[in-house]
């Protein structure tokens, strides 16, 4: 059999002896380290070190009685995720099953790991869905640019005697075996990225990952075809229209015909693309109602500033006058490079954001000195004798909290009546949140103890807490607001409480259809206590330490007697030490989760990895956005500044210009990304991240100088050769 590393000193043993289980002489050949499932399983399964022995093994031991609580555990998998999710529907369609079976996942283990990896999954699919749309603005920056390129061909073409039809095919066939080898180009690049990742994973992951099989290389090659025909289409189809005559007159570009119906397909595409991806309609509405707003929003405000700034600008110097005609004369093509340039920073921007706030987050949810250990059942002479033992040994403890049984009974004096009839399933699912009759020590000891129903999802998530809540849990009292705990409605009881009132946890008292002033009656230890709602509480359940529904002030059931809970942070070579304590305090009951802790930072630094790279991928399909959406306007550009130069404009002056043009674009779109970035951020902290929205003042500032500098830089740097090619160069070049 194997033995977990304290055992051996409490039985005084080694590897290699041998010792009764039951009735069974068993020989100890392995220690066992770590346990990838430990997290599973009752809080009681993880209150004494474990034992493992091998099936055949337990018939002999005898330990298996009439009255023994066995649990069983059949693990699934596949090479296909569709054959798990096909068999995963129809277990749950097995009526006779219900109540008896329960299937579980990773989630299911642990609320803070399936917190993580939600928040984590939206994250990488909103990021995702950045990137494939600012891939689309930058194809389609790319492609009217082509084919103003394109015009004079195509005239000579139409002279030749091609039809417009034929026009289409030529540049259509073209555009599709250009997005063959990009698909082959991504296929291999993929394939290298996933085989990185999976590299730098080895040491972490116990298994072999079966190969992803086809379904990403399909979504792969239809996202690019998807976003070749959505934002490539709308310029070809226009370049089609070019008239002959251009060849003659150089003046006369394409039909406007096509300006509308086709560019509808490139918001069709990019919602169709942000549904695909997230099938998640919420999501969807969130960006698209967004990128709508914000594109109607900046429309106004650069038309008003361009407006005004031109006609500032003409009572300024030389340079900003001719910056701001420059300005006034492409307005609706500078309103379009704000659009993108706004869009993507703002793109930028909430991803940036999201990524703090969620690092954040987590790592003030499991700081270095997280408890890793819960005791519970310690009476109240016993709590000096622990508090002098974690003094001699260097053990970090908390505070103990008192615990006894409760029940609520009737509310103003009318038995309770829950909003909502739960069903069948959900009252099969009904459990003491994980606890030892009704501890409520964190979401994630609940979930490591818990028998709830793995179907809750989504809003059953505060069901999972609440459920159950007619039955017995056990209930504390305290002087101060505990940690972590926020009052949102009514008060405390201040620094002289009187007895006889009640703190309710919020979700619990909506729950409960709970008003404040409410008068509960509760059964404790056979007697009826009465008790006024005083205020009711916001709970961070995810904070590994002892939560509570319900806080009775000082003096209400004190004296109805109880026990004590506490929690103590031991580090690895302190855990021989746990034998010493149960040897001076036996009746305690001590519940290790360290294997919870550490699969919780674990999965964190994961995580955490993924969005930086997903973060990094982002920044580089913005950086092609900006760039693209700066050489979008290169030609008209250079041409006008040929002309200037023709006309005796110095370099300077000329530089000066573009300098301040560029500037007073990527001012206005940072100013606008950043507006659009924080309304954004608010939906998504509150609904989709399910987070508390902050607000991020230094943002205000940076978004502005940051549009100002990348845009101002990357237009320069790109126009730079107005000043370095001779004027007849350029006019050559162009014409």
């Amino acid at each position: 059999m194997w033995l977990e590393a304290r055992a051996l000193p409490a039985l005084e043993i080694e590897v290699g002896d041998t010792v009764f289980v039951g009735e069974a002489e068993l020989l100890v050949s392995e220690i066992i380290i770590t346990e990838p499932d430990r997290t599973g399983g009752s809080m009681m399964d993880n209150a004494g070190p474990r034992l493992m022995l091998n099936m055949a093994d337990v018939p002999s031991t005898n330990v298996v009685q009439l009255g023994s609580r066995v649990s069983y555990r059949y693990l699934f998998a596949s090479d296909e995720l569709s054959e798990l999710d096909d068999f995963e529907q129809w277990f749950r369609a097995q009526e006779e099953w219900r109540g008896r079976f329960y299937i579980r996942d990773v989630r299911d283990e642990s609320q803070e790991v399936a917190d993580a990896l939600d928040r984590a999954e939206s994250f990488l699919l909103l990021g995702s869905l950045f990137a494939v749309i600012l891939a689309g603005v930058a194809i389609a920056l790319t492609a009217k640019r082509y084919s103003e390129r394109h015009y004079d061909y195509v005239a000579i073409l139409k002279t030749l005697g091609c039809t417009s039809s034929q026009i289409t095919f030529i540049y259509l066939t073209v555009q599709l075996v250009l997005a063959l080898f990009a698909v082959l180009a991504g296929w291999v690049l993929g394939w290298l990225v996933h085989q990185g990742i999976l590299q730098l994973l080895q040491s972490i992951l116990l298994v072999t990952l079966p190969e992803p099989g086809l379904q990403p290389y399909v979504i792969g090659a239809l996202t690019a075809v998807i976003c070749l025909l959505a934002f490539a289409l709308p310029p070809l189809l226009a370049l089609r229209e070019t008239p002959p005559l251009r060849v003659l007159r150089k003046d006369m570009s394409q039909q406007k015909i096509s300006d509308k119906v086709p560019y509808a397909f490139g918001i069709l595409g990019t919602i169709f693309l942000v549904y695909w991806y997230s099938q998640d309609l919420v999501l969807t509405s969130v960006l698209v109602s967004s990128v709508a707003g914000i594109a109607l929003f900046l429309s106004i405000i650069s038309y008003l500033f361009l407006r005004s700034g031109g006609s500032a600008g003409m009572k300024a110097g030389n340079a900003w006058k001719l910056a701001m005609t420059a300005a006034r004369r492409r307005r609706s093509q500078n309103v379009l490079q704000v659009m993108v340039f706004s869009v993507t920073i703002m793109s930028l921007l909430i991803l940036t954001l999201l990524r703090t706030d969620l690092i954040d987050e987590w790592q003030a949810q499991l700081p270095e000195d997280t408890p890793n250990h819960f005791m519970m059942n310690i009476t109240r002479n016993q709590i000096g004798e622990i508090e002098n033992f974690f003094a001699d040994n260097g053990i970090q403890g908390n505070a103990f909290y008192p615990l006894i049984s409760a029940r609520v009974t009737r509310v103003n004096g009318d038995e309770p009546n829950p909003e909502g009839n739960l069903g069948d399933d959900e009252q099969n699912s009904l459990t003491e949140n994980a606890n030892l009759d009704g501890v409520e020590l964190s979401e994630a000891a609940q979930a490591a103890a818990g028998e709830t129903d793995t179907g809750a999802t989504g809003e059953d998530q505060a069901g999972r807490r609440v459920r159950g809540g007619l039955s017995r849990r056990q209930v504390t009292w305290a002087d101060e607001v505990p940690p972590d705990n926020g009052i949102t409605a009514g008060e405390w009881w201040g620094e002289n409480p009187q007895p006889g009132y009640v703190s309710i946890e919020q979700d619990y008292a909506e729950w409960l259809d709970l008003e404040l002033g409410d008068r509960l009656e509760f059964e404790i230890n056979q007697q009826t206590v009465y008790a006024e709602v005083s205020n009711f509480r916001s709970v961070r359940w995810d904070n590994m330490q002892p939560n509570f529904f319900i806080i009775f002030s000082p003096g209400t059931i004190d004296h109805l007697g109880g026990t004590y809970l506490s929690t103590a942070l031991m580090e690895q070579e302190q855990k021989m030490l746990l034998n010493d304590l149960i040897r001076l305090v036996p009746t305690m009951v001590v519940i290790e989760i360290d294997a919870l802790i550490e699969q919780i930072q674990t999965i964190i630094a994961q995580v955490t990895s993924a969005i930086e790279l997903i973060s990094v991928l982002v920044l580089v399909c913005g950086a092609l956005v900006l760039l693209s959406c700066v050489n979008a306007s290169l030609d008209e550009r250079f041409h006008e500044n040929a002309i200037l130069r023709t006309l005796g404009a110095g370099q300077k002056l000329i530089m000066t210009s573009l300098l301040i043009e560029f500037a007073t674009i990527g001012f206005i779109a940072g100013l606008i990304a950043t507006i659009g970035a924080e309304a954004s951020l608010y939906y998504l902290q509150q609904e989709v991240f399910e987070q508390d929205f902050s607000f991020h003042y230094w943002v205000w500032p940076l978004g502005p100088l940051l549009g100002t500098l990348i845009i101002a830089g990357l237009g320069i740097l790109s126009t730079r050769g107005v000043v370095r090619i001779s004027p007849l160069n350029v006019l050559r070049r162009l014409t």
